[in-house]
């Protein structure tokens, strides 16, 4: 592949941000467009297995990284405390050759953007369609203004304008329950855990500067609105009674700092791509986040792809590669990722009952060795 290959990058997420490192650095004319006029994450933390870690040290984040980022030992317990099962860090990187790591979404959004040339980032940009021959793409902006290149990456989200133009609208799918999440100016003792109840759940992850993440889920109408008492009196209300650091930490978020989202995912695509018109992270495989994928399997996709611009001399042919290395795998993790919900959401008090004493009697071995296809990761060499 010609190293003056034009890649024009829709969205400045995780997945565009990295998608674009891995491009500068294989040496080809990047430029990425933005909707809104500052790339920027809201306050949440987020996890990152080790087959997205390992992707992060291949692109020469690793200092930076483990400057930023916890690792340390969790699990999932039930509400009262007791712990049902443990993950323990060692055994995650002795098996994956990276750690599990937690940090705050805008720290790595903050770490990615550094690295991208700020020449090649265009603010403000809204993209609205495009136009393909077979020499090339035309993108189209709200200002009216245009870009050409040689390949276009829609990376631009669960929504995504380039996703409806190639496969038309998709409605979002709700799972069945909505979720909060929050940052607490709390240090506590654990690395993070999760705490399942009857139709409801609690995850706690520490942060560096003395603070943890957390979020709240519980099954609900799609769209339900905040009560009259408030989003923080609700979250308490809810969870009030279940164990430390739970309500602690609800405490001490100030009321404006929780988000609350619905949980969607998207039906998968059978196809991601049209001559030299792709798609990466949610605008291709939008998941739930209950196995902690999401943005790793954007920045899985960003290496995914920019290898295969490298050792393809035909962008539509490389595109056409990198749809058949990432489909199958990203397809059964957005499966795999709802199902995992709806155990965690169960309410029937006996099915309850029957998830815990499982999730008691099966060895970390076993859970670890299910785990395996979805954590583990091959990082491609050119």
């Amino acid at each position: 592949m010609p190293q003056t290959l034009s890649v024009c990058i829709i969205g400045g997420g995780i997945g565009g941000l990295s998608t674009a490192i891995a491009m500068q650095q294989a040496g080809f004319n990047v430029s990425l467009y933005e909707r809104v006029g500052a790339i920027k994450e809201v306050g949440a933390g987020i996890s990152l297995w080790p087959n997205a870690v390992k992707v992060l040290y291949k692109l020469g984040f690793k200092t930076t990284l483990d400057a930023i980022a916890s690792i340390g030992d969790g699990g999932i317990r039930a509400s009262d405390g007791r712990w049902l099962a443990h993950s323990h860090s060692a055994t995650i990187e002795k098996m994956c050759g990276a750690p599990l790591v937690v940090l705050h979404r805008a720290e790595l959004l903050d770490m990615l953007y550094k690295a991208v040339d700020p020449q090649v980032i265009h603010l403000n940009a809204e993209c609205t369609g495009f136009e393909q021959t077979a020499d090339g793409v035309t993108v189209r902006f709200r200002d009216g203004s245009t870009a050409q290149a040689d390949v276009v990456i829609g990376a631009d989200g669960i929504r995504s304008a380039v996703r409806t133009q190639m496969f038309g609208t998709q409605t979002p799918c709700y799972s069945g329950y909505t979720a909060w999440r929050g940052v607490a100016p709390v240090k506590i003792d654990a690395a993070g855990f999760e705490m399942f109840g009857r139709g409801q759940r609690f995850g706690v992850a520490s942060l560096s500067q003395g603070r943890t993440y957390w979020f709240a889920t519980k099954n609900a109408p799609a769209g339900e609105s905040d009560s009259s008492a408030g989003r923080k009196a609700d979250v308490l209300a809810l969870f009030k009674g279940w164990a430390d650091p739970v309500e602690r930490l609800i405490q001490a978020t100030e009321e404006p700092a929780i988000l609350r989202n619905d949980i969607v995912d998207l039906p998968p695509l059978t196809q991601w791509s049209m001559g030299r018109v792709t798609l990466i992270g949610d605008a291709a495989h939008a998941m739930t986040p209950n196995m902690g994928q999401g943005a790793c399997q954007a920045i899985e996709d960003a290496l995914s792809i920019t290898t295969c611009l490298q050792q393809q001399s035909d962008p539509v042919t490389a595109l056409q590669t990198y749809q058949a290395q990432r489909i199958a795998r990203t397809t059964a993790i957005v499966n795999r990722s709802l199902l995992i919900g709806q155990i965690g959401q169960v309410s029937n008090p006996i099915l309850v009952t029957l998830r815990n004493l499982l999730l008691r009697i099966t060895p970390e071995s076993a859970t670890l060795r299910q785990l395996a296809p979805v954590i583990t990761y091959e990082v491609p060499t050119v």
